[in-house]
């Protein structure tokens, strides 16, 4: 137990929060902050301390963070939270991680002056959505020509995921029907209906849409790659067209009680698609070449959610904290910050991933390749 360092969990209760605290709870002393407090749990762990926070009390949540180094916000809706609880963290000098946070915070930071450190879109989407590419870029490539990126399951949502779901497309998270090429978004309605993918050995027929964020713009130019796309992916039709007349229904009135009706409707609505398995993927495709030579490298996870995967990301980023991996004060993305390989050894050991291969194919072989994962 490294009693040097304190860590505040706000949203611990929820499956991102927990998944964050069992990684976290035998390391380094925990205080967990929720709305109830969570009583029953008060004696649970002698290095947790149980706190009653009200996210939008400005005083409470300084109160909560005073005393901690470092705040891991696993709350949301992200887009109503806003930079509530970033703004306590600034106010009494702990640093910051946000499992979401992306360029609604780092638009509002940037341009600051920062006494403290903040690590951004430390999720599975965005977060591992710019790990795995690096992972897949750092070895093997002289150059990138183009990255393909899938990511979607099946999964129960909350409240708080489908309002953040709404309340992004609305917000400008990302740009639907749009890819990047050669510096320039570039709209494009044509878009493949269906693709194919394999989960649990069972083939699925998946619905994809386009979708281009600020995360994969930020990589390509990163890598400087010179054409990107990204599908969000719904194995059910029907549930992705609720989702849409959902998001079209909050942009054309967009308030908090018309927001918490629509999510109460849509909630009521999806218990007609109950979700018999639960499972998500990211696929990752990379072209470029390798040695003068035209090279293909494809990437693959899959898990049972992608609750536990953003919670074990969030851990990591406070330990890329602690462990001094950020040198200076500012805005920080969590896929810059932590090392691709250590995350998903991270993942497999932590059991986030049930299965990850990386398939690499040139002119003269295809072959699997282990990366000390598989």
């Amino acid at each position: 137990m490294n009693h040097q360092f304190k860590i505040g969990i706000i949203g611990y209760s929820g499956s991102v929060g927990q998944a964050a605290v069992r990684f976290l709870k035998d390391k380094y002393p925990l205080r967990c902050g929720s709305r109830s407090g969570n009583k029953e749990h008060a004696h649970s762990h002698e290095y947790i301390d149980y706190r009653q926070v009200d996210i939008y009390d400005q005083e409470a949540l300084e109160t909560f963070c005073t005393g901690c180094t470092i705040v891991l916000n696993c709350a949301g809706p992200s887009y109503s939270i806003i930079d509530r609880v970033a703004q306590a963290t600034k106010k009494v000098g702990a640093h910051y991680v946000d499992a979401f946070g992306a360029d609604l915070l780092e638009k509002k930071f940037m341009q600051q002056e920062l006494t403290n450190i903040m690590i951004l879109s430390a999720g599975s989407f965005p977060g591992l959505s710019g790990i795995l590419p690096r992972l897949l870029a750092q070895e093997g490539f002289d150059q990138i020509e183009k990255v393909i990126g899938y990511a979607g399951g099946e999964e129960t949502y909350s409240k708080g995921a489908a309002a953040d779901l709404m309340l992004s497309s609305i917000y400008g998270f990302g740009t639907a029907n749009a890819f990047y090429k050669n510096k320039e978004i570039v709209r494009d309605t044509v878009q493949p209906e269906k693709i194919n993918v394999t989960i649990y050995g069972e083939e699925k027929e998946i619905y994809t849409q386009r979708y281009i964020t600020n995360e994969t713009i930020r990589l390509a130019k990163k890598l400087q790659i010179t054409e990107a796309h990204w599908y969000n992916m719904y194995p059910n039709k029907a549930v992705f067209s609720l989702l849409q007349q959902a998001c079209i229904r909050l942009a054309m009135k967009n308030t908090s009680e018309h927001l918490h009706q629509i999510i109460d409707e849509l909630m009521e609505r999806l218990t007609v698609f109950p979700v018999r398995q639960t499972w998500y993927t990211v696929i990752i495709e990379m072209i470029g070449k390798y040695q003068q030579q035209p090279i293909r490298r494809k990437a693959q996870l899959l898990s049972q959610n992608s609750f536990m995967i953003s919670g074990i990301i969030c851990a990591l980023s406070v330990e890329a904290i602690i462990e001094g991996m950020v040198h200076e004060n500012g805005v920080y993305w969590a896929y810059d910050v932590l090392n691709p390989t250590i995350v998903m050894r991270e993942l497999r050991v932590q059991g986030a991933i049930e299965d990850f291969s990386i398939t690499s194919h040139s002119e003269n072989h295809v072959s699997l390749l282990e990366e000390g994962l598989l």
